[in-house]
């Protein structure tokens, strides 16, 4: 007789089995003539439309929840909600998160890592990893291997929007460096150094860069893709909001992959025709094309991963590749990719049935959340009990095992060391409805970020003082693309830069120009100084279009005119960037010590004392000064002449965050109150 355990274990099967066929060996679909792409008006099928709505009005349930609660009562409903804690307890792999779950779960239920290719190239094989960030695929990739397969040769590469870019926003990228400062040389971002793939330039590069880092033994034979773009506020809309950047990751991956290869790419839902022509692409140049969404995917969202298999190769498809690269960038083409008289019936007839598979159990699990949410009750033993079974069948499917630490790439006990305050944090906790009767005005948007602003804890000390050391770090002068706007640093909090920037755009939405600090404020120092002959004072706008290349003109301008003995003072001196971090780092050197004065009407004031004429640090300055003249000919520029890895590891690095946070708040408090009785 059947026991309570294997009849609960028979009822999670469904959980593991949400697999779906496009289409297999035997399928031989006809890939339309390059001349025919992107020439039809884009198109709908009314069954998926149908589909569509259907979802949408159960996912419309929650528009009234709140999201931060909704979001708590959803990891506790979440049947497989235990495997990550069960699989570090067990295992205690390297990087391990949800994604890496997934990735192994995948690896371990389909034969995504091609092994009889590998093995006829010598057990050798490179692989390519885009939209990466944070790495849980190459290390769950790697562990696979390093279990299974542990005679493999392997190399890899990977791409994502680069969290060192200080363009890049938060709400974009995945800002958790702990694994790849580790790995910078297998990192590739491109041209400008964004690592935007939807770039064309940047995959050029990448493809480049691939090719120069495979050995004559090594092919390209995995291709991963795990992209996605934030959708919190057009929920309805997730599968257009993407659809560009999937055709990116395809396409990246048609320039990259090799005959014989696999491609694993995450999608959300099938509704509309950007997905069916690329469902119908993939399956013309793969063999073999399985939807699957894995037990570790969060089951009522509507992520789902495509796995095609045996790429057809390169001279395949190379004549659709010019035609293709017409339509990569960040804007979604005009047209829909394939005339719909050119995709089989029995195809469109799969891709309903495969669309309509996963739509049913999505609204299911949202069903029975939204039940229990309202009831406000539910069997926590029998849930705990639940998650437990999944968590073991998770383990016991993927056949998982300890890896021997040495062949880890970094180092589980390095990276969990390593600082972790950019891990991404979402700052919307009201509902979707409530979210979308915002309409308010600038003076409200204002109030309500100051609010938040004000609320932040600092402990503060009136003075620092750091007394520098000779500068030992190696000169090391990065560029990347000319940008005018810091939306993520590394030097201060994620949610409180997320502050300054909604203010930012406040002012900037009202045409409204505030210099900071106040001018009465560099009046007032310049009048204590001025009879001072020892007293140097070189000012900044705090908040303004950033410009790299003048910062480095001033700060090299002003010190080649110091005098030996005179005291420096930098006034309104941002440091949220690697640049102005790295400067500050470089000058300490020429200075006999530095003194930092916090003050609330101005963040605080920088104070470089008693300067020693540096000629190594004056020809630094020179160095990086002509850097940016180079830079700025590219529509480039200087963004770091330290590396991060040192900066980190900087005395003050944690010193420098509180003072962004000081300087943030009193700008805050300034903007608000110089507006207060201004018409915005």
């Amino acid at each position: 007789m059947e026991s309570c355990t294997e009849k609960q274990i028979h009822k999670m099967g469904t959980l593991f089995e949400k697999h779906f066929t496009i289409s297999s060996e035997k399928d031989t679909h006809t890939f339309p003539e390059p001349e025919s792409m992107f020439k039809e008006p884009q198109w709908q099928l009314d069954s998926l439309q149908t589909l569509k709505s259907n979802l949408n009005e159960v996912k419309s349930r929650l528009n009234n929840f709140n999201l931060f609660e909704w979001q708590k009562h959803t990891t506790q409903m979440n049947k497989a909600g235990s495997i990550v804690g069960h699989v570090r307890k067990f295992t205690q792999p390297e990087l391990l998160t949800q994604a890496w779950c997934k990735f192994y779960e995948i690896a371990c239920s389909f034969p995504l890592v091609p092994m009889d290719e590998i093995r006829r190239e010598g057990d050798h094989f490179m692989s390519v990893h885009l939209c990466e960030a944070p790495g849980a695929f190459v290390a769950a990739l790697n562990h696979w291997l390093k279990t299974n397969a542990p005679d493999v040769q392997w190399n890899w590469l990977a791409s994502t929007l680069n969290p060192y870019c200080e363009e890049n926003p938060y709400d974009r990228m995945v800002a958790d460096d702990r694994f790849i400062r580790h790995t910078l040389k297998h990192w590739c971002f491109g041209a400008d150094n964004t690592g935007d793939i939807m770039d064309l330039r940047n995959l050029d590069a990448l493809v480049e860069r691939a090719s120069m880092s495979r050995d004559q033994r090594q092919r390209t034979l995995l291709v991963t893709a795990d992209g996605s773009i934030d959708c919190i506020d057009v929920p309805g809309e997730q599968e257009s909001a993407v659809a560009q950047l999937h055709l990116c990751e395809t396409v990246a991956c048609m320039h990259l992959l090799q005959k014989g290869g696999n491609f694993l790419l995450k999608l959300f839902t099938l509704f509309e025709h950007y997905s069916v022509c690329l469902m119908y692409l993939l399956s013309c140049i793969f063999h073999q094309v399985t939807v699957t969404k894995p037990a570790s995917s969060k089951a009522g969202n509507s992520e789902m991963f495509v796995v095609c298999m045996n790429f057809k190769g390169r001279d395949y498809v190379a004549p659709y590749l010019n035609i293709l690269r017409q339509h990569y960038g960040n804007v979604l083409p005009t047209k829909a990719m394939f005339n719909l008289q050119d995709i089989p019936n029995d195809f469109l007839r799969r891709i309903e049935q495969c669309s309509e598979f996963f739509k049913n159990h999505q609204c299911q699990v949202i069903r029975d959340n939204i039940r229990v949410f309202r009831a406000e009750n539910y069997n926590d033993v029998k849930l705990k009990r639940t998650k437990r079974i999944v968590a073991d069948k998770y383990v016991k499917d993927c056949r998982l095992s300890q890896m021997d630490p040495a062949n880890e790439i970094v180092g589980r006990e390095i990276i969990e060391k390593s600082n972790s305050c950019f891990m991404n944090k979402k700052l919307r906790f009201n509902s979707y409805n409530e979210r979308k009767r915002q309409d308010l005005s600038p003076r409200e948007r204002l109030l309500h970020t100051w609010n938040e602003v004000k609320d932040v804890d600092l402990e503060m000390e009136k003075f620092y003082t750091w007394h520098p050391l000779a500068f030992s770090a190696t000169l090391e002068i990065q560029t990347g693309k000319l940008f005018s706007k810091i939306r993520s640093s590394r030097f201060c909090d994620t949610r409180i830069l997320q502050m300054l920037n909604t203010i930012d755009n406040v002012m900037q939405d009202t045409r409204s120009t505030v210099c900071f600090p106040p001018a009465e404020a560099i009046t007032q120092l310049s009048t204590e100084q001025q009879n001072d002959p020892n007293y140097e004072i070189l000012s900044f706008e705090f908040v303004h279009n950033y410009d790299s290349h003048r910062t480095i003109t001033q700060v090299s301008d002003r010190l080649d005119k110091l005098q030996t003995g005179q005291t420096l003072i930098l006034l309104g001196y941002s440091l949220l960037t690697q640049l102005n971090v790295g400067l500050l780092y470089l000058l300490s050197s020429s200075f006999e010590k530095i003194i930092i004065e916090t003050c609330d009407n101005e963040g605080y004031r920088v104070k470089l004392e008693t300067y020693r004429r540096n000629e190594k640090i004056i020809n630094n300055l020179q160095e990086i000064l002509a850097a940016s003249h180079n830079a700025r000919k590219e529509n480039m520029a200087v963004w770091s002449i330290v590396p991060m890895m040192i900066l980190y590891e900087y005395e003050q690095f944690s010193i420098i965050m509180q003072l962004n946070h000081q300087m943030v708040k009193a700008y805050a408090c300034y903007i608000v109150k110089v507006t207060k009785d201004t018409e915005m």
